[in-house]
């Protein structure tokens, strides 16, 4: 289940999207709060066997991507909303 952090960070594109900020500061926003995902639920914050690696690494382009596909999703949404409100 994803965290208040994680929905939170949503906030971040919408908010981009309705000022009309370009797509790939969407990106590292995303990129960023996958970051801190990953640092707040690292293993030895959780007492749990430490990953090798290159592990980490690949676990982390996986949640990346994911941020980025979501954040990028809400982005769009927004985009194609945000005219109809005005």
């Amino acid at each position: 289940m994803l965290g208040l952090e994680a929905w939170l960070s949503l906030i971040g594109p919408a908010y981009f999207a309705y000022i009309g900020i370009a797509i790939p500061f969407v990106v590292v926003w995303a990129i960023i709060c996958a970051a801190l995902w990953i640092w707040n639920n690292r293993p030895s914050k959780r007492q749990g066997l430490p990953r090798s690696w290159p592990a980490s690494l690949a676990f982390f382009g996986v949640v990346a991507a994911c941020y980025v596909a979501a954040h990028i999703a809400v982005y769009l949404l927004v985009r194609y909303l945000a005219p109809l409100w005005a």
